[in-house]
């Protein structure tokens, strides 16, 4: 009875670290769809609430910065750099998702 629970606590730890990707995942996604939306509405970068969200989001950005190169740093603009991460991170999420559920799956095939 004790090598069924032992084997039940074993395959929930996999299952906590999918579900905490996935609400990391979430909130990325979140603030890079703010972020997306502030730049389309002109968003200030002096605001305090604004300079946060570019500050915390900024070093997700960067990687894809070139995709912006033409576009005016103030006034509405969209920003194709958070376009594509807002597409790719959800389906890394889902890849990385996959990868520990399947871990889970052949680790526990023998009960």
């Amino acid at each position: 009875m004790t090598s069924q629970l032992d084997l039940k606590m074993q395959r929930s730890k996999p299952n906590l670290v999918a579900l905490l990707v996935a609400w990391g995942a979430g909130t990325i996604e979140a603030l890079l769809l703010v972020r997306l939306v502030a730049r389309l509405l002109a968003a200030r970068p002096d605001n305090p609430a604004f300079a946060v969200l570019y500050g915390i989001t900024g070093p997700f950005v960067t990687s894809l910065v070139a995709l912006d190169y033409d576009q005016s740093r103030f006034g509405a603009a969209l920003e194709f750099s958070t376009l594509v991460l807002s597409f790719c991170v959800p389906l890394i999420a889902y890849l990385i998702w996959i990868l520990l559920t399947r871990r889970n799956r052949a680790a526990s095939s023998g009960v």
